[in-house]
């Protein structure tokens, strides 16, 4: 492992999930107004292309979004399936309250607890992105 000035503190996420959106201003509000993400980052070419863009989900993580459509691989990226660990129920329940009558998402899965040990729900945006929101963090 290197300890030069480059190495990330244990804190920073180092695996980012990316998304497109046909309508970023509208992916921007998913994620900030229903899902409840922070825009940290949105970068946009000269026609209005977001070519690069971030939201930190509040309990750590995030993810790198841009328009779709954009030259290049990452402008043809299809649709994500993204899993957001919430530190409780709490948090699920009002992420569930605000996204299961929005819309421009379609519900994949009610709220529910998991065999597993997940309070949990999925909905699907416009784009086809799956988003799933649970408090199971894996083994």
């Amino acid at each position: 492992m290197s300890t030069d000035e480059n190495t990330l503190p244990a804190s920073a996420p180092t695996v980012w999930p990316s998304v497109g959106f046909t309508d970023v201003d509208a992916g921007v509000r998913i994620l900030t107004e229903v899902l409840g993400f922070v825009v940290t980052a949105l970068y946009r070419d000269d026609d209005g292309t977001v070519a690069h863009a971030e939201a930190r989900w509040p309990d750590g993580g995030g993810v790198m979004f841009g328009s779709r459509g954009k030259p290049g691989d990452w402008g043809a990226l299809g649709p994500a399936g993204v899993y957001v660990v919430a530190a409780d129920a709490a948090t699920v329940d009002a992420v569930w309250a605000r996204a299961e009558g929005d819309a421009d998402l379609e519900v994949t899965e009610a709220l529910h607890d998991t065999d597993y040990g997940s309070h949990t729900f999925g909905v699907r945006d416009r784009d086809g992105n799956l988003w799933t929101v649970g408090t199971y963090r894996g083994v």
